[in-house]
């Protein structure tokens, strides 16, 4: 029974240790690339917002918006 209690024990510890995550904040992209592409991004989302505010469905204006957002979160991150 001890030597199971001890195997749990490892496992809970082991499991919960944080991971690795990507140090490097400009890997891929450079900073003047990322804030060019968070610009862009932010005035697409409000144009887009403008030409939505007639639509009736709100299913349809609602997946647009979250999409946006989304866009614009990607847009904006450093590490993608």
């Amino acid at each position: 029974m001890k030597f199971v209690t001890f195997i749990m024990f490892f496992v809970i510890i082991f499991g919960c240790t944080p991971k690795e995550v990507n140090t490097i904040k400009f890997k891929f992209r450079t900073e003047e690339v990322v804030n060019k592409d968070c610009k862009i991004a932010k005035e697409q989302k409000k144009l887009s917002r403008r030409n939505d505010v007639t639509s009736k469905n709100f299913i349809t204006h609602y997946t647009k918006a979250f999409n946006a957002n989304r866009k614009v979160k990607r847009a904006c991150d450093p590490y993608r």
